[in-house]
């Protein structure tokens, strides 16, 4: 019988006591709805997304290929929808028909679901000109029902893209092959 209570004691109470701590923070975790501040780091307020986040996008080129990579937040990876073309416009929400804002040969237009684009209007550059063999640009178009739309201008010969994710840190990845 004491031998049943050191064991309890040993595991269940650490056990318990990580529990109750959880529950005593999970409903302030959660407790925020998209758009308000979850607090401030470094004297900016950071907003708190029901979706994962996209945090910023950046670019690079390599031997054969320019990348897209969109950070994203924490939470569950969202669902990547691509659509090339060859026409810059696109369809607002409103019903009103845009065109990217940098021309190129052919556009790729990314769809993310579930996700938000929190304050990455605030925070970048709506319009991301960008000077790589084949990526000239990438342009946030608007959020509509949780899904963030991003515009990417192609210039040149574009034999075929790939898009996967990757974690640790959380990120969308587009690869552009020349």
């Amino acid at each position: 019988m004491r031998a049943s209570r050191r064991v309890l004691a040993r595991f269940v109470a650490p056990a318990a006591t990580a529990l109750l701590a959880t529950l005593a923070v999970a409903p302030m975790a959660s407790a925020a709805p998209m758009g308000t501040t979850a607090g401030t780091v470094a004297g900016t307020t950071a907003k708190v997304c029901d979706n994962i986040c996209i945090d910023g996008v950046r670019v690079a080129t390599h031997d054969g290929y320019d990348r897209v990579v969109f950070d994203l937040g924490t939470g569950t990876l969202p669902h990547v929808g691509i659509a090339q073309t060859t026409d810059p416009s696109y369809g607002m929400p409103s019903g009103e028909s845009k065109n990217l804002s940098i021309s190129g040969s052919s556009y790729l237009f990314a769809d993310f679901y579930p996700a938000r684009s929190g304050d990455y209007p605030d925070t970048n550059p709506v319009v991301k000109p960008f000077d790589l063999p084949t990526v000239k640009g990438v342009q946030f178009l608007y959020e509509q029902h949780s899904t963030p739309a991003f515009g990417i201008t192609l210039n040149g010969p574009v034999s075929h893209y790939n898009v996967f994710t990757l974690t640790a840190p959380n990120r969308v990845v587009i690869d552009v092959y020349r």
